[in-house]
């Protein structure tokens, strides 16, 4: 055990209790995005029990991308956690763009250049798909039924060459060896090896 001198480290204007209180709020940001993954694995073995053994092995599949820093924003973290899963539990294709996914790189365009029509009509269904439950977004939304009516076949290819095109090819769930332990707890598990 490493016994810390905290009149060295005040020496050095190092306060150690600050340093404590830094290293606490990091560690805490990292943990943070883990508890709304494990939230998210459970309430999708909730919806979907007889796939919950898959579902328990896709935490590798749920880390975020470096496409914007909204991704760290809970709402949209979860809500991209959301169709992945959903993905998992329906046996699709876990490499195209997810909806939280797509809106971040449309809100990146928005700040270069203002976006009409379609491409406003595809950023209104990405947030819809991916972020509807949530109030905020509900009220400011509103009925987008318009753009649907006007620019829908548009929408409709813009969607599926934004999810090709900004796919992860590595977003694919690999082969799963379980131990028969979920949680610390021992369990009957389709992946374990026993």
């Amino acid at each position: 055990m490493t016994v810390i001198d905290a009149s060295r480290h005040q020496a050095l204007g190092v306060d150690p209790a600050a340093l404590a209180t830094a290293l606490q709020t990091e560690v805490a940001s990292l943990l943070t995005p883990v508890e709304w993954a494990e939230d998210e694995i459970a309430a999708a073995s909730r919806r979907h029990p007889g796939q919950a053994d898959l579902l328990f092995h896709t935490f590798g599949l749920l880390k975020s991308r470096n496409i914007g820093s909204g991704m760290g924003t809970e709402f949209v973290y979860r809500g991209h956690a959301r169709e992945l899963l959903e993905r998992v539990a329906a046996d699709t294709d876990l490499r195209p763009a997810t909806a939280a996914e797509i809106c971040l790189l449309l809100s990146k365009v928005s700040l270069q250049t203002p976006i009409h029509g379609a491409g406003a009509g595809l950023y209104f269904r990405m947030g819809q798909a991916a972020f509807g439950d949530h109030p905020l977004f509900a009220e400011l939304m509103g009925d987008q039924s318009p753009y649907q009516q006007l620019h829908g076949t548009r929408i409709d290819e813009l969607e599926a060459m934004l999810r090709r095109n900004a796919a992860d090819p590595a977003r694919q769930l690999g082969g799963i060896q379980c131990r028969g332990l979920h949680h610390g707890s021992r369990v009957t598990c389709r992946f374990g090896n026993s």
